[in-house]
């Protein structure tokens, strides 16, 4: 399976690459020779180099989570204040997209043993999901619920949702819904939780 998933993220790399350089090409030839659209032309071609930067971050962050999980060295924390650290962090992606974001319950999910970088990105992979989903803004509700034995975290968005027929096959490794999509994060979600002794599921609302 790492070796498919490899195969995918190399022809993503690729592709987030080569448009990389041809926008650095792009930007080379304005410096050198302006034009009267420079202005414009520049911004966009850093707007997109931006763009497919970040998105190469997110592919080898994804890549890297996944190649972790066969060893999970775990550790005792606080998943409360864990996750009030990891909100701060997403404030600034929720602002921007014109989406509240709430904290519910989270003061009383307790002490878990968890790996910190893994389940983080199980968090992220689903707040950018949710953010995905509500382009014109909306609300995010990260919902916390323990107990003795168990800790549960629901993510809640506003969003349009995945239609019903799709549902079974969200977690699927490279199965995607979205035309830039990876098919991995989900999957991603699915096999770190699972290291961690839980089960992932989607609700639709």
């Amino acid at each position: 399976m790492l070796g498919r998933l490899a195969t995918s993220v190399s022809h993503d790399i690729r592709n987030s690459l080569g448009a990389v350089l041809l926008h650095v090409e792009v930007l080379e030839e304005e410096f050198r020779e302006p034009s009267p659209e420079s202005q414009s032309v520049i911004a966009e071609s850093l707007t997109e180099v931006q763009t497919q930067l970040a998105r190469l971050e997110e592919l080898v962050q994804n890549y890297l989570s996944l190649a972790r999980v066969a060893q999970l060295d775990t550790t005792p924390q606080d998943l409360g204040t864990t996750l009030q650290a990891w909100a701060k962090e997403w404030q600034a992606l929720t602002t921007a997209q014109g989406v509240t974001l709430q904290l519910t319950g989270i003061a009383d999910c307790g002490v878990v043993t968890i790996h910190e970088s893994t389940l983080r990105r199980v968090l992220l992979n689903l707040v950018q999901n949710a953010l995905d989903a509500m382009p014109q803004g909306g609300t995010l509700t990260v919902t916390g619920h323990g107990t003795a034995t168990h800790v549960q975290l629901q993510i809640h968005d506003t969003g349009s949702g995945i239609p019903t027929e799709q549902l079974p096959r969200i977690f699927e490794p490279l199965y995607t819904t979205k035309p830039e999509g990876t098919g991995l994060g989900l999957y991603i979600v699915r096999e770190i939780v699972a290291a961690h002794g839980g089960r992932s599921q989607w609700t639709v609302w």
